[in-house]
Formats: structure tokens, sequence, C-alpha cells
């Protein structure tokens, strides 16, 4: 499957489409360390062929240290109330075969993922990885640095 994705300061899906603001970017520029970035969002498409519609996928979003490491996108609370780190997010998607989709058609599923005050510890390159059905699809890189005046 292709997956196409970008960086935007925000984005959602409505009705089938990603509206997105401030896309296209890959450097997040702070005052200081440790930093909270406001808002950030990676939207995808993946263009799912038509031998693989009706058909259970999963979908995955991590993010990657520049040595490989898994990054913490956020933190939600454990079944015991204690603070975790949220290292993915994604699910599981079906696409259908509609009666107006002509044999051989891909269908698009689109996907946006929004995280608020991601905090960052020190400078570096990052990466976002996409993956489906548990196979890398695609990878963004961002760097987070330290703006200069």
């Amino acid at each position: 499957m292709r997956v196409d994705a970008f960086l935007a300061d925000s984005a959602e899906v409505v009705q089938g489409k990603i509206y997105s603001l401030g896309a296209g970017w890959n450097t997040i520029y702070v005052r200081q360390f440790p930093a909270a970035h406001r808002r950030l969002s990676v939207a995808s498409t993946v263009h799912v062929p038509f031998t693989a519609t009706n058909a259970s996928h999963t979908f995955e979003l991590k993010l990657l240290t520049e040595d490989g490491k898994e990054y913490p996108i956020g933190v939600r609370q454990n079944a015991e109330g204690k603070a975790e780190p949220v290292r993915a997010m994604g699910g599981e998607f079906t696409l259908g075969r509609p009666p107006h989709l002509v044999d051989g058609d891909e269908q698009v599923a689109c996907f946006a993922f929004t995280v608020d005050g991601m905090r960052f510890q020190s400078p570096g390159m990052f990466t976002w990885v996409v993956s489906v059905d548990g196979e890398e699809a695609t990878r963004l890189p961002m760097r987070v640095q330290q703006a200069t005046s």
C-alpha cells in the first residue's frame, strides 16, 4: 500500500478528506529546552488496492529519535491511574467496495493525528514512522532546534 504523509500545525479528517492548516514543514524552532510545542499534526493518506478492500488493516504512527529509540508522544493514565507514556497511535480500518467503485480502482483512507503540548527535552532529529499492517510505509523527518534570534 502506498502512503503519503505530511506534518501540519493542525489537521482533521472530515467526510473522507483531510483539512489542514500550516502544512508542509519539517522543523520546530523553540526558545529554550525543555520545550513544549503547542500543537502538531501528522496527516496521511493510505492508498488501498482493490484487492485489499473488504479486509481489516492496521495503521500505526510512532516517533523515533535519531538513534532509533521510540520517543513518547504523550502521556495517559493506566488502569491503576498512574501516568504512562504513549509511544504509538493508530488502530484498525476497513475499506469496502461501494457499488460505484470500478473493478481494479483503489480506495483512499485518510488519517490525521494531533498532539497537543508535545514535550522535547533537547534538540535533535526525530522521525515519524507510519506503518500499515505491521510494515513500515513511510517516514517523515522532523528536526527540533533552538531558535537563533
